[in-house]
């Protein structure tokens, strides 16, 4: 699996690896599947090349495709597909919204290991959630949209209160759920206050 990682990381073009601002904000981003005919189906492939072997397929009216990032040439997307990721190609993807991820008005789902957790962030909606195996359910609320950016200028930073108070910081960044061969276009850390340790984890648009 680490060599998977590596040799998709230098095929990958993330935004905040690059000098313009603009770009960080760009991925990840939802996609639609467009110019696909009737009865054809727009392929995944194990590497951002038309010849490359074929891993997953997306049906042509498919809606809700995170795209990671894209490929140097920026014609291939990077994909989720089953317990992996591969590329399909950018002329058939279309994005779904105009804005950005960072912009807190998305939804979006993180989640970590060691203990196990998911914390759904429903933007805009002032509501989270957070479940896990070792301290079960809880629901807070947030002040989305209007959320502090702090720690730099490719992290959002979503304050939360509840049974417990805390915050939780989304930053762009390429993450590996150390599980699967699937990788992830944010990752996440969870503060409680009055806690000196918080949790890791990866996050995906949407709940």
């Amino acid at each position: 699996m680490l060599l998977r990682f590596l040799i998709l990381l230098t095929c990958l073009f993330v935004a905040p690896f690059t000098a313009n601002p603009a770009l960080a904000q760009e991925f990840p981003a939802l996609h639609r599947v467009v110019d696909v005919r009737a009865g054809d189906v727009l392929n995944i492939r194990a590497e951002p090349d038309a010849r490359a072997e074929i891993v997953g397929r997306f049906d042509r009216t498919q809606t809700g495709i995170e795209v990671i990032g894209l490929s140097e040439d920026r014609r291939w997307g990077l994909v989720r597909t089953e317990e992996r990721v591969g590329w399909s190609s950018m002329r058939y993807l279309e994005a779904e919204r105009s804005d950005s991820w960072i912009d807190g008005r998305q939804s979006l789902t993180c989640m970590g290991t060691e203990p196990f957790w998911t914390f759904h962030l429903s933007l805009p909606g002032n509501a989270a959630s957070y479940d896990s195996l070792a301290e079960g359910a809880m629901t807070f609320t947030t002040d989305a949209p209007d959320l502090p950016r702090t720690r730099g200028p490719y992290t959002l930073a979503v304050p939360f209160t509840g049974p417990r108070n805390g915050m939780v910081t989304i930053r762009n960044a390429v993450c590996d759920d150390g599980m699967s061969d699937r990788l992830y276009g944010l990752e996440a850390q969870v503060y409680w206050r009055g806690r000196t340790e918080g949790l890791s984890g990866c996050c995906m648009l949407g709940n």
